[in-house]
């Protein structure tokens, strides 16, 4: 954990902003709130996919099992931090989200049948699985729209990067073939000439001399520029860092190996070469020290370290210290940095690579993507919506009380008795958090007026000691708006 960033720092005061005036009043929601945005903001960066998820079963748990979100502030604020959340996973974290919120999101289900199933009996079950239904709904629009637009943005800037270094590579082959053919070909006709002088009886031996010193330089000339042009040409397109340091091991060199999980193409071919440039190193300047190489991964970049202590044996002769610097050219294109230093008699080599780069013009790559990523979370909603209408309008053709039955109900009637003259389904809704506290110990049914008006929308009957002990007609005034 490397401490709070100035921009998490920003991220915190920005989300615990809308949280503070919806708690005032409610010390534990607040301070529950906090330590949850707190903790989230800290383990994002390692845990970016679980993070997101444990804010998703924050806002699940009160959602389904203690208060409606509508009616109390301070558990609306979770689906909004999962919301920005869900965006930043998709645009930092590589992995996909859609499996780990699937099993939270299963496992809601149980909760919230257990949860009303206590509270309403039978009728329960059917009012659970509509409190999911809606769930799901709603953290697929709050949290995975945002996630596949973060996804989409990084998809950008991967094709994007993917494109950069594809025309860094033409233009690499073209001047290397450029190269060849003009240059190659000019200084092997000097070369041809040379050598027809040195060989030449006309000529004095000191011209003759001269002539062979010239092939010679030549030939010397033409050697370097094929190696410039297998510079120029492709590139190592190794990535498997785990192969270079067992070779290295093999060889005898003390080697300390930390893994990470992997990064993007274009990181992991950067990594590879930097590792390989420091054990070089460390095997030049510093043979027998052991040496340490780490990898961590990030959910914005990828972190290379490659330390090594004093040597042990004697140091073998300098190199030409071109190395380094090409090095820290090639993080620099990537948008990254390398650092050196020396400490203790070791040397240590600290390279920072981001995962993404500037983006180009490459949208329809990344859309296509877009697409194969967003099609199992639109279709796993279509059939839940599909099944919530179904639900609903099941339910809804079997939860209205004819007021003529209403009123010919009598308080003190044995509960047995006035269910068998209701309809077999209630209200698909929470219109008790609407209105006032019903008879202390009471459980209370709801139905829909089925000749709806003004004065009698719904009707409340609650029973107590298996009789009915309040009813009344709940006017269209008396709540703030109609329930499911």
């Amino acid at each position: 954990m490397r401490g709070l960033r100035w921009p998490d720092a920003v991220l915190w005061v920005v989300l615990a902003v809308p949280l503070v005036p919806g708690a005032i009043g409610e010390p534990v929601e607040l301070i529950a709130g906090l330590v949850l945005l707190t903790a989230a903001v800290l383990l994002f960066r390692r845990f970016p996919v679980w993070t997101l998820c444990a804010l998703v079963a924050a806002a699940a748990v009160p959602a389904l099992a203690l208060v409606p979100t509508v009616t109390n502030p301070p558990w609306v604020w979770p689906f909004l931090a999962a919301g920005v959340f869900g965006f930043r996973a998709g645009r930092w974290a590589g992995d996909s989200v859609l499996v780990p919120l699937a099993t939270v999101l299963l496992g809601g289900l149980p909760v919230s049948v257990l949860a009303d199933g206590t509270a309403r009996g039978g009728f329960g079950v059917l009012f659970g699985l509509y409190d999911w239904f809606l769930l799901v709904l709603i953290v697929l629009v709050v949290v995975l729209c945002p996630w596949l637009l973060g996804r989409y943005l990084r998809l950008r800037a991967e094709v994007a990067a993917a494109g950069l270094e594809r025309a860094a590579l033409l233009e690499r082959a073209r001047i290397a073939r450029d190269m060849h053919d003009s240059l190659g070909h000019e200084w092997g006709l000097i070369a041809l000439r040379a050598a027809a002088l040195e060989v030449s009886p006309d000529l004095p031996e000191r011209h003759r001399a001269a002539a062979g010193e010239l092939r010679a330089g030549v030939a010397a000339a033409t050697e370097r520029l094929q190696e410039i042009i297998g510079v120029l040409g492709p590139r190592d397109e190794r990535t498997d860092v785990a192969a270079l340091v067992e070779r290295a091991a093999a060889a005898g060199m003390d080697v300390e190996w930390t893994p990470a999980e992997p990064s993007p193409e274009a990181v992991e071919r950067a990594v590879h070469r930097i590792v390989r440039e420091g054990l070089t190193n460390a095997a030049r300047h510093a043979p027998g020290a052991p040496v340490s190489v780490r990898v961590e991964r990030l959910y914005a970049s990828t972190t290379v370290t490659v330390a090594n202590g004093p040597a042990v044996d004697t140091p073998g002769p300098p190199g030409g210290g071109n190395g380094l610097a090409a090095l820290a050219e090639h993080a620099r294109l990537l948008g990254g940095t390398l650092t050196t230093g020396q400490g203790d008699g070791g040397f240590t080599l600290v390279a920072e690579l981001p995962h993404d780069a500037r983006p180009a013009n490459v949208g329809r790559p990344a859309r296509r993507s877009l697409v194969r990523a967003a099609r199992t979370p639109l279709l796993a909603g279509a059939a839940i919506a599909v099944l919530a209408m179904a639900l609903y309008a099941a339910v809804g053709a079997n939860n209205s009380l004819d007021p003529e039955v209403f009123e010919k109900i009598q308080l003190g009637t044995p509960r047995a008795d006035v269910e068998t003259r209701l309809p077999p389904f209630q209200i698909l809704g929470d219109p008790e958090r609407m209105l006032s506290d019903p008879p202390k110990g009471a459980d209370c049914r709801y139905h829909w007026s089925r000749e709806q008006t003004d004065e009698q929308l719904f009707f409340r009957l609650c029973f107590a000691a298996d009789r009915l002990v309040h009813k009344e007609a709940v006017p269209r005034g008396a709540i703030s708006g109609e329930a499911p």
